[in-house]
């Protein structure tokens, strides 16, 4: 702003004022273009938000368009002994699980150590070979006691056993080899050729220095599940077993020959609503945005509400809510789900027409979702339409990318402007100077001479 003018005041005008007063006028294209680069950072901000209230919408309708959504099913179980979690399917039913048997890891445990720190080996390598795939070899090369054997079988990733050191009794030390997945197929031996310390021993029932390769040499051998559903015998290597009933994942917890444990399989229509009840809060959000835009543009505020980016969203939205989805039979349009709009605007849903929807056509509804393909129908076309504005590069990008621009310019203009205004007001500044200087000058020469007046008029 430069430096302020120090004016002597004899001249009885005030050029600060006057300075000041031209400044001002001088500014008024500066502030117009302040208010336009403020205009345009609230937009680019606004576009901004309107990008992530719609990529919410996008991830809704994304979850609605998967060619499972709407098979989402909810399973009981009867007994403690199997426990069950559904995700997604088309089968409902029931269905009775008898478990004989649960899958166990192999376990093999050595012989005994007074201490931790008793040093088993001073040299050689231990060699632990799974049932498919390669054998693991740990090589020791310096006194090694119980526990860092065990700290070196589990720091190798390729192992196939986890390795503990137990005290099984009041100064009793043992090495536990226990395999890492349960079932036959995850059954391990080992052999070692170690020499030095105390030395490591395992059970070997029949004396080939093999230890684990017979059930006697082990604590407990490897077993597979062995259960029965609906009456179908069913073999496991693990307890958690996806693969049998459809949509369902059983994890078996106890073994009883005797107990008929009934797993019930029903469709979840609540959760299905869940799903819709996702969109409908995303879509309800950014058309809540969008009154608060269309009341700030008419109040004459910044806003996007007058945008046409942002009119043909609205327009494209309702459309594709609108819009005939011939590809299910039973349900062509989202209102005859019950997915409608109220007086504001907003998305509702009639529970009772979507549920029934869900429990008696659940397939027609999942191709008014998601299309005969999985990739159409009325969310495959919201997705696609959003995906154009919030994509890289897309509307709403482009749109903020311009408005990033025009505040560059004008930013720079602004730049440009206040360096001229600094060089004005210094000028002025300068003239006003002097014009005072001067005008002082005289002021004090009038004064002289009405002295000297006075002085004369004596005589």
């Amino acid at each position: 702003m430069g430096s302020p003018i120090t004016f002597s005041g004899f001249n009885q005008i005030d050029f600060s004022m006057i300075l000041n007063a031209v400044m001002q006028q001088e500014r008024l294209p500066l502030t117009r273009l302040e208010s336009q680069k403020q205009t345009l950072e609230t937009q680019k901000t606004a576009f901004g938000t309107l990008a992530t209230k719609l990529s919410a919408i996008e991830s809704a309708s994304d979850a609605l368009k998967a060619a499972d959504s709407m098979g989402v099913l909810k399973a009981t179980s009867s007994g403690a002994g199997v426990e069950v979690s559904a995700a997604t399917g088309t089968n409902a039913g029931t269905y009775n699980v008898v478990v004989s048997q649960l899958a166990q890891s192999q376990v093999l445990a050595s012989g005994t150590f007074a201490s931790l720190d008793d040093v088993v080996a001073t040299s050689g390598s231990l060699t632990i070979t799974p049932a498919s795939g390669d054998p693991l070899v740990i090589t020791i090369s310096a006194s090694t006691s119980i526990a860092e054997l065990a700290e070196l079988i589990n720091d190798n990733s390729d192992s196939p056993v986890t390795a503990a050191v137990v005290q099984s009794s009041p100064g009793a030390y043992q090495l536990v080899l226990t395999g890492k997945e349960t079932g036959v197929a995850n059954q391990f031996t080992l052999a070692h050729a170690l020499s030095g310390g105390a030395g490591l021993t395992f059970a070997d029932t029949d004396a080939d220095n093999i230890y684990g390769d017979s059930d006697a040499d082990n604590t407990q051998v490897a077993r597979n599940a062995l259960f029965t559903v609906n009456g179908l015998p069913i073999e496991s290597a693990s307890n958690t077993v996806d693969d049998v009933v459809p949509g369902v994942v059983l994890t078996l917890r106890d073994a009883d020959p005797d107990a008929n444990v009934v797993i019930d399989v029903t469709r979840d229509a609540s959760a299905a609503k869940g799903k819709v009840e996702a969109f409908i809060d995303a879509y309800n959000a950014v058309v809540t945005f969008l009154n608060e835009q269309n009341t700030a543009g008419i109040a004459g505020k910044a806003s996007i509400g007058r945008d046409p980016l942002f009119r043909g969203f609205k327009n494209g939205m309702r459309q594709a809510l609108q819009a005939v989805y011939p590809d299910a039979t039973a349900y062509s349009r989202l209102a005859s789900i019950g997915l409608g709009f109220d007086t504001s605007g907003k998305l509702t849903l009639d529970s009772k027409l979507f549920e029934a929807a869900v429990d008696s056509n659940p397939a027609d509804l999942q191709k008014l979702f998601a299309g005969a393909d999985g990739d159409g129908g009325a969310f495959g076309a919201i997705s696609s339409m959003i995906e154009s504005y919030t994509e890289s590069g897309g509307l709403i990008a482009d749109m903020r990318d311009r408005i990033t621009e025009q505040v560059r310019t004008l930013t720079n203009r602004l730049d440009q402007m206040e360096l001229r205004l600094e060089i004005r007001r210094a000028s002025l500044q300068r003239e006003f100077t002097a014009a005072d200087r001067a005008m002082t000058q005289l002021r004090s020469q009038g004064d002289s001479l009405g002295a000297l007046s006075n002085q004369y008029r004596l005589f």
